[in-house]
């Protein structure tokens, strides 16, 4: 009786010693077979890389002047209308913050500052000397006859 209990054991070893054996095959040809499509795959890669560069290359190229005209356009139109659109308000508000307050409102207030000095206006280079100016003229009428 004790002679099938070691035949089964021994048998059973060696199933355990075979299975063995044949997953480290299986392991290896796997590995292999995996280091073979990576170098495939990488190759593949460079290959779709190298074709489709120079069309990313000139795409780019493409979008950026179309963007640069778009902001070129943007810059020659839209910036001078929302100048003009918001003189009335600047040209309100910015007398009265640099105290200039017999500017408040005058299309031809420039207030802009060159260096230390600010130029008021065409006219009166450092403001007007009385309290009122004879060359003032409204921002809102200038406006109001424009459609927006």
């Amino acid at each position: 009786m004790d002679d099938w209990f070691k035949q089964l054991q021994t048998e059973l070893n060696k199933a355990a010693h075979d299975s063995s054996h044949w997953f480290s095959e299986v392991s290896h040809q796997a590995e292999a077979a995996v280091e073979s499509w990576i170098e495939g795959s990488a190759k593949l890669f460079e290959d779709i890389d190298s074709a489709i560069a120079p069309t990313l290359n000139n795409l780019t190229e493409q979008v950026d002047s179309s963007l640069d005209i778009g902001l070129e356009a943007i810059d020659q139109q839209l910036v001078p209308w929302i100048e003009e659109t918001t003189a009335p308000v600047t040209c309100t508000v910015n007398p009265w913050l640099q105290n200039h307050p017999t500017c408040i409102g005058c299309q031809h207030y420039h207030g802009a500052y060159y260096g230390e000095a600010m130029l008021v206006c065409g006219m009166h280079p450092y403001g007007p000397e009385d309290k009122s100016c004879e060359d003032w003229e409204s921002v809102w009428q200038k406006s109001s006859g424009k459609d927006l």
